[in-house]
């Protein structure tokens, strides 16, 4: 929505608790005639009960898109906490965004996670997420401020279990490091993400 990606295969939601949950589920499967995108077309949700994210990545819902206009994707619901990692905060909902698009919706607030939370999302994912890295480059070259990075991470080590945290940072680190090679090889420097590189060692790993 950002125009940041020209597509994805998929849309990752967090909502804050179960019962926000059932009200998503509801909108999803049994969409309004509101819910339009062309002269009568509607988007339709197909709720996936066995599916590999369900399974291995501890989504509580997944769901299938179903769009006459565009191709399918997949929305991975979680409740709270996103692939056993980080977990959604105060801070992050205050930094998050409310969409024009949406803006005029009554049963459920959709809102955008900010630029640097999503950046850290997709930082503590499994080193094999080759197309994360590809999607932290791009937020990198939209620009993210490293200072709300870090002052997250200090709020999210209180709230997570020391061992599970020290391990997500250092899925953090290594993809940081990455990061600051591939930006070598193309002649490039952040001073920023060196900055970032340096506290994480020295405060977190």
């Amino acid at each position: 929505m950002r125009g940041i990606k020209d597509a994805t295969a998929d849309v990752d939601v967090v909502v804050e608790n179960v019962r926000v949950l059932g009200f998503l589920d509801e909108v999803l499967t049994n969409p309004s005639p509101e819910l339009k995108v062309g002269q009568g077309v509607r988007v339709i949700y197909v709720k996936r009960v066995a599916h590999e994210y369900k399974v291995k990545l501890g989504a509580f819902s997944v769901y299938k898109k179903l769009d006459p206009e565009m191709r399918d994707f997949n929305l991975d619901v979680f409740v709270k906490r996103v692939l056993g990692g980080l977990t959604l905060s105060e801070g992050m909902k205050t930094r998050s965004a409310l969409p024009s698009e949406f803006k005029d919706f009554r049963a459920l607030k959709v809102r955008l996670m900010s630029l640097e939370d999503i950046f850290l999302f997709k930082g503590v994912t499994s080193l094999g997420r080759a197309k994360d890295i590809d999607d932290l480059l791009r937020l990198l070259e939209h620009g993210v401020d490293f200072e709300v990075m870090l002052g997250e991470l200090n709020h999210q080590r209180t709230i997570i279990e020391p061992e599970r945290f020290e391990w997500l940072v250092g899925l953090l680190y290594e993809k940081s490091l990455i990061l600051r090679d591939i930006l070598a090889e193309k002649g490039l420097r952040s001073r920023g993400l060196d900055k970032f590189i340096k506290v994480l060692k020295l405060s977190f790993v």
